[in-house]
């Protein structure tokens, strides 16, 4: 029988503490905002982040993230990614839930819903490349300068 996985607490709490900081660099400057829509240039492909606050209390807050790709191909399934990002302000982390359970930190394997032995540490980890890829080739919306054409 192989040995069953084990995570690595380290290095998910270091991925959720990185992934707080992509959020609050990313927010910085409109904190007062209820919501952030980005807008990412790569390599030819342009896509939306969208960030919406949907609760906070004076130790958490809840996030809709929305990351939409902008694809010419039509395709038989959505490319959109709709998910809960849940920040802990008290110790600096963030993390994606579904917005009403936390990810389990190990699934067995196989199983019925097919998870990744590794799933929460595989979520967060996406959610490091989008915020990652937002602050190298993203723009704030508000940041840019309103033109009227005649």
């Amino acid at each position: 029988m192989p040995n069953p996985y084990v995570p690595n607490l380290s290095q998910l709490q270091l991925l959720g503490e990185l992934n707080y900081r992509r959020l609050v660099k990313l927010v910085r400057g409109y904190e007062e905002d209820d919501a952030w829509y980005f807008t990412i240039h790569t390599a030819g492909q342009q896509s939306h982040l969208t960030l919406e606050l949907m609760q906070e209390s004076r130790f958490t807050a809840q996030l809709k993230l929305t990351f939409s790709p902008e694809i010419s191909v039509k395709l038989p399934f959505s490319s959109d990614l709709v998910t809960t990002v849940r920040l802990y302000h008290d110790v600096g982390i963030a993390e994606i839930t579904d917005g009403h359970r936390h990810y389990q930190g190990v699934y067995p394997y196989p199983n019925d819903d097919m998870h990744h032995r590794d799933e929460k540490f595989r979520l967060n980890q996406q959610l490091a490349d989008l915020l990652e890829m937002c602050l190298k080739h993203g723009h704030r919306l508000t940041d840019l300068p309103d033109f009227q054409f005649a």
